[in-house]
C-alpha cells in the first residue's frame, strides 16, 4: 500500500501514472537477446542467485521477435507520447547472437521505432567475443559498448572465470583496448566499464588502470545482496566498501578531468551543487522507465530487483503479443516501485544522509519479514563514503556551512 509520504511525492509530479500519456520521457528496454552466458561469474544475479527461469526460455531471441518488439514499442510510444527509446542489448552474454542477427535486430528496431521516437542502442558485454565484424557493426548502428571488467587481473579473476574455471582477463582487456583504438579519439565511441566492487581491491589502482586503458566512463556496483544477509552485516565489510568508494572519489578528484565520469560520484555530487536546494528532484515526467524484454516474447519489471527474490518472483510477466505497452505499465507493480523509491524506511528518517542516500537501492533494503522498510545492507558503506567525501570537499574549498546546511553536523551520525 502506498504511504502518505510517497503519495505526496507522486502528486507533486502531477498525479504521475506510467500508463497515462506524457508521463514518461524515455523507455529503456533491456533486451535479453541471449539468455545464456559463456562465463560463470560467481556473483551473477541472473544465474547464481536462485532465479533460474532464464534456463526455461529460448537461448536466443529471434529476428521475428525483434520485429514484434519494434511494432510493440512504436505503438506504445505513439499512444503514451514517449519521445525516446533506449535499447540495451543484454544477457546472459548478448554477443552470443550471431553478428548477422544482431545487424538485423538493430536495423529492424530503428526502422520500426525511429518514425515515432528517437532510438539509441547500447550493449553490455563480458568482452570475450569481440572481432572486427562486431566493431564494424557497433560503428554502423551507433551502438555504445559497456564492458564488464572488475579491475586488474587479480581483482577480475576473483569472480569472472569461464565455466571451466579459466581466466577471462586477457581477452577482456584486449577487447577494451580494441574498442578504445577503434573510437579514434571520439569520446562518444569510447567503451565504458562496469565493475562489481570487492572490498579487498585497491581502487586507486583500479582507477589508474582503467584510465591507462583509455576509459573515461566507469560504473562501480556494490555486490547484489538483500538486507537478510546477516553474515555480511556481522562481518563489518560494509564500512570497507565505503572506504573503497572513497578511494575512487579521491582518484577522480585528484585527476580533475571533467571528461571522466563515475556514475555513483555523479549522482552524489548533484546534491552539492551550490544554489540547488537539497532533497529529491520531482518532475512532471519520469526521465526513464525500465522494462525487461525477454527471449520468449515477454516483458517484466527491472531484473536488478532479483536480490529481493521472493518479491521479484511474484511480479507479473506480460506477453507482448497480447499486451500493449500501456497495458503493461497499468500493472500496479510500477506504482508500487515508484512509491517505494520515494519512501524512506522508518529507520532512515532521522539519518544525516537521508536526502542523498534515499535509503539506498530497493533490492538492498529487502527482507522477507518487513519487505523494503529497512536500511540498506550497505548503510554503513554510504555513511563512511558521504562523511569522507564531505571532509575532502571541505578541504578543497567547498563551503563548510553549505555542507552543514544540507546534511547537519556529525553529531547525529557516528561512523561505524
Amino acid at each position: 500500500m502506498m504511504t502518505e509520504q510517497a503519495s505526496n511525492d507522486l502528486r507533486a509530479r502531477g498525479n504521475w501514472n506510467p500508463a497515462e500519456p506524457d508521463s514518461i520521457e524515455c523507455l529503456q528496454i533491456v533486451y535479453k537477446v541471449a539468455e545464456r552466458c559463456n562465463i560463470n561469474c560467481t556473483y551473477c544475479y541472473y544465474f547464481n542467485m536462485g532465479e533460474d527461469t532464464a534456463l526455461s526460455r529460448p537461448a536466443r531471441a529471434s529476428v521475428r521477435l525483434t520485429e514484434q518488439l519494434g511494432d510493440w514499442l512504436a505503438h506504445g510510444c505513439a499512444e503514451l507520447g514517449v519521445t525516446r527509446v533506449k535499447i540495451a542489448f543484454h544477457g546472459g552474454e548478448p554477443m552470443l547472437v550471431q553478428p548477422a542477427v544482431f545487424d538485423k535486430m538493430c536495423a529492424t528496431l530503428r526502422r520500426k521505432v525511429a518514425p515515432v521516437a528517437h532510438i539509441t542502442f547500447s550493449i553490455q558485454t563480458n568482452g570475450t567475443i569481440l572481432n572486427q565484424h562486431w566493431v564494424d557493426l557497433f560503428r554502423q548502428h551507433e551502438v555504445t559498448v559497456g564492458v564488464s571488467v572488475d579491475g586488474k587481473r587479480e581483482a577480475h579473476d576473483r569472480h569472472r572465470l569461464d565455466h571451466a574455471g579459466r581466466s577471462t582477463f586477457a581477452v577482456t582487456e584486449a577487447t577494451i583496448r580494441t574498442l578504445v583504438d577503434s573510437a579514434a579519439g571520439d569520446p562518444a565511441r569510447l567503451p565504458s566499464t562496469i565493475s562489481v566492487m570487492d572490498h579487498r581491491v585497491d581502487y586507486h589502482e583500479s582507477y589508474t588502470y582503467f584510465r591507462e586503458l583509455g576509459v573515461e566512463s566507469m560504473g562501480f556496483l556494490l555486490p547484489d545482496r538483500n538486507a537478510d544477509d546477516t553474515e555480511f552485516r556481522a562481518s563489518g565489510h560494509a564500512a570497507k566498501y565505503g572506504d573503497r568508494m572513497f578511494e575512487l572519489f579521491e582518484s577522480w578528484l585528484a585527476e580533475d578531468n571533467p571528461r571522466i565520469r563515475i556514475r555513483f560520484i555523479d549522482n552524489a555530487l548533484r546534491h552539492f551543487l551550490v544554489g540547488v536546494a537539497p532533497g529529491p528532484v520531482v518532475r512532471p515526467r519520469k526521465d526513464v522507465q525500465v522494462l525487461i524484454a525477454r527471449s520468449d516474447g515477454t516483458v517484466t519489471v527491472d531484473d536488478s530487483y532479483i536480490p529481493a527474490l521472493e518479491w521479484y518472483s511474484s511480479t507479473a510477466v506480460h506477453p507482448i503479443a497480447s499486451s500493449t505497452v500501456r497495458e503493461v505499465l497499468s500493472d500496479p507493480i510500477f506504482l508500487e516501485i515508484e512509491s517505494l523509491s520515494h519512501e524512506l524506511p522508518e529507520a532512515c528518517r532521522s539519518c544525516r544522509w537521508r536526502t542523498i542516500c534515499r535509503g539506498g537501492d530497493l533490492e538492498n533494503r529487502y527482507t522477507r519479514q518487513t519487505g523494503f522498510n529497512n536500511p540498506s545492507i550497505y548503510c554503513d558503506s554510504y555513511k563512511v563514503f558521504y562523511a569522507k567525501m564531505c571532509d575532502l570537499l571541505r578541504q578543497n574549498g567547498y563551503p563548510a556551512e553549505e555542507i552543514a546546511r544540507r546534511f547537519g553536523d556529525n553529531s547525529d551520525n557516528v561512523l561505524p
